[in-house]
């Protein structure tokens, strides 16, 4: 497979205007990292996000790690099934912090390096003793989906790319893992301005999943809306087999059907200082998701069930408003019919629900 160098490079480059000393506050760029292992299920999220602009911002780190208890020493077990362990924080952005040629984000605990289809990451939070590094390497066919769609009072884009060798390891307290061909790596790319706690949502998630024969797929659905999910634009999923694009749904074929917790309750929450001014809230988390896509050729049919939830709470850096993103990963059942080819296939979903 050839991969397209300006492609990539569109996808990678800073949005944010370095050199505009009154560049608007509402600029965001994010780099977003999952990292999945099939053989045993645990998942990894790894987010940094630039927000304003230098000396008047913040670099935005998020880091999750779910587990099966079971492959866990016995100090951090806990008593669900799937252990979460998370950190989220906001670092002042200074001047030095962030250069885009190469593109570079690098402040304390943490260091983001983008060169051509190469990335290096690291993440570290000595009090949470949560601690990531890793390299990637580009394998899948990229895609720029959008630069300018409208969002909120604002635009948004976005640019993908499904697949990446990684190599690397992570520590949760004193136990280390290590990241190799075995784990799977997806990466997205958001930029635009807009504001959180607008009237904005989203509906998101990244499923890889492998037939019995061994053919592996990975799916991504994208649907941006109102905070209330009540209207958005066209929701789509994108289908690639052995790593290239090969089917899209969207619009009018595509039916979610989300299904919530019967009771309200208070999920694990980040960050702290987020988690005690909304220590009262209380809601319905998404439990499982089935999902049916048909056109006049071909068919899906999605069952996502999530075992491991957590709510982000992202405040604005202009007024007390804020966005609540819940954290979703979990197993799923994949029924695809195409080109009069039908596959199951087994795998593991994450995924996010904005408002």
């Amino acid at each position: 497979m050839t991969l397209d160098p300006s492609l990539i490079n569109q996808i990678e480059s800073l949005r944010i205007p370095l050199d505009n000393p009154e560049s608007p506050l509402d600029w965001k760029d994010w780099y977003h990292y999952i990292l999945i292992h099939p053989k045993t299920g645990m998942r990894i999220l790894v987010n940094i996000t630039l927000m304003g602009r230098p000396q008047r911002g913040e670099i935005q780190v998020s880091l999750i790690i779910n587990s099966p208890n079971s492959l866990l020493p016995p100090y951090l077990q806990t008593k669900d099934l799937i252990a979460t362990f998370a950190t989220a924080v906001a670092i002042p952005w200074k001047a030095n912090y962030v250069g885009s040629q190469p593109l570079e984000i690098q402040a304390k605990g943490v260091h983001l390096q983008i060169q051509g289809e190469q990335s290096k990451i690291q993440v570290q939070d000595k009090r949470s003793q949560l601690y990531i590094e890793f390299k990637t390497q580009v394998k899948a066919t990229p895609l720029l989906v959008t630069e300018d769609a409208k969002f909120g009072n604002g635009f948004i884009g976005w640019g993908l790319i499904p697949g990446l060798e990684v190599l690397g390891k992570f520590d949760i307290g004193e136990t280390q893992f290590h990241l190799n061909s075995d784990w799977l790596c997806y990466h997205d790319r958001n930029f635009g301005r807009f504001r959180w706690g607008e009237d904005i949502g989203w509906e998101w998630f990244v499923i890889f999943a492998q037939t019995e024969t061994k053919i592996p797929l990975t799916l991504i659905l994208d649907w941006r809306t109102n905070k209330t999910h009540t209207q958005g634009g066209l929701p789509y999923i994108f289908i690639y087999q052995n790593h290239q694009l090969s089917k899209i749904f969207l619009g009018e074929t595509l039916r979610l059907n989300w299904q919530w917790s019967t009771v309200p309750y208070q999920p694990l929450r980040l960050p702290g200082v987020m988690a005690s001014l909304f220590s009262d809230r209380v809601l319905k988390m998404p439990q499982s998701l089935q999902i049916e896509a048909e056109d006049e050729q071909d068919h899906l049919l999605l069952n996502l069930n999530f075992d491991a939830t957590l709510e982000l709470i992202v405040p604005d850096n202009q007024s007390r408003q804020y966005t609540f993103i819940e954290e979703l990963s979990g197993t799923v059942e994949t029924h695809l019919k195409i080109n009069e080819t039908q596959l199951i296939a087994q795998g593991f979903v994450y995924a996010e629900y904005v408002q």
